[in-house]
């Protein structure tokens, strides 16, 4: 059972889950063709022909071309964070002890029924509907009032935690907005006090205007570098248009969005060789979907140096790539 502590010390919520402990880790393959192998004995949860292994289905795009009939699908996480049954009510254990219950939800999207292709190499119509899927069950998850942060993400690789080699993305409903949300969220709100300007929007302006930290750009969104980036490639996806919520984009922006996430991480893929990375849907609270403070993006970052001591006792990053230099080396990869 899992179950929220609050830290009196940072004015934050640490989430116990000891079942966590139990999900099977797949041990590094070297070999695509061991990779394909597994898959092929059945040992994938993930791979078509197995879904009775994962439990009941959530949602499905279904393609009846396809042979398998499904293009992405979404079950519950065998082994949750939080759960839909836990009680969300708040008690207190002592003076500065507070608890709930795993109150959430946690869910994996599988983002295709291939088992060794990875999101970089799917066709663009496979990663609108992964993204597609994504919006569809950020949005259900939304309905349950329980639930303040609908947080959906990517781990690809075993240097940033996954544990299945098929990939998927999942997405963890919380009843509490996390700290460091809060934080990004309060100075977006103090930047637009003082302005009257979402302070995304005037970010992203300045870097198209300036140019040289821009990775790859479309009519409706840009890929970019941000200039005090705490980590060596870290690369934000931003709407070029003021919107909150990725709940609340339209839906005729599914296919650009796609377009150019599958750019970045295709020029990732070639130009890092394969990096471990983890990907993050940055998005507003219940709530706050219709506000002007704040503009969703998508943070992508690479797994390619370790946090150690200093990183760890101060709170501050140490970056080893200048953002520049890392734009121009992303923009002179070639993706086709």
């Amino acid at each position: 059972m899992s179950l929220l502590r609050y830290d009196a010390t940072t004015n934050d919520w640490v989430i116990f889950a000891p079942e966590r402990a139990r999900r099977p880790h797949e041990r590094a393959v070297r070999s695509e063709v061991d990779r394909s192998a597994q898959a092929a004995i059945g040992r994938c949860p993930f791979c078509p022909g197995n879904e009775h292994l994962t439990g009941p289905e959530i949602f499905a795009v279904r393609n009846t071309e396809a042979s398998t009939g499904w293009q992405t699908r979404v079950v519950a996480n065998k082994f949750p964070v939080l759960r839909i049954e836990e009680d969300h009510r708040r008690r207190e254990e002592g003076t500065l002890y507070r608890v709930m219950g795993g109150c959430g939800a946690h869910e994996v999207v599988i983002e295709s029924p291939d088992h060794d292709r990875p999101l970089a190499h799917q066709p663009v119509e496979q990663v609108e509907a992964v993204l597609r899927t994504l919006q569809v069950r950020f949005n259900d998850l939304l309905r349950d009032a329980r639930f303040q942060t609908i947080i959906p993400f990517k781990n690809h690789g075993e240097g940033a935690g996954t544990s299945l080699h098929h990939p998927h993305w999942q997405l963890i409903a919380t009843p509490v907005v996390p700290r460091l949300l809060r934080l990004k969220q309060a100075v977006a709100t103090d930047y637009f006090d003082q302005t009257g300007k979402c302070l995304y929007c005037v970010l992203l302006a300045d870097e198209l205007a300036f140019g040289e930290r821009v990775v790859a750009q479309n009519d409706h969104f840009a890929a970019v570098i941000p200039y005090a980036a705490h980590a060596p490639f870290e690369t934000w996806i931003l709407p070029k248009a003021h919107q909150a919520s990725f709940g609340w984009m339209p839906a005729e922006r599914l296919r650009p969005l796609a377009e150019i996430l599958k750019t970045v991480l295709l020029k990732l893929y070639n130009g890092l060789d394969d990096p471990a990375f983890n990907l993050t849907v940055n998005t507003v609270p219940r709530g706050d979907e219709d506000k002007a403070y704040f503009l969703w993006h998508i943070e992508i970052l690479p797994r390619l140096t370790r946090t150690a001591g200093f990183e760890l006792g101060s709170g501050m990053s140490i970056n080893t790539v200048l953002p520049e230099d890392a734009a121009r080396s992303l923009r002179d990869v070639e993706v086709t």
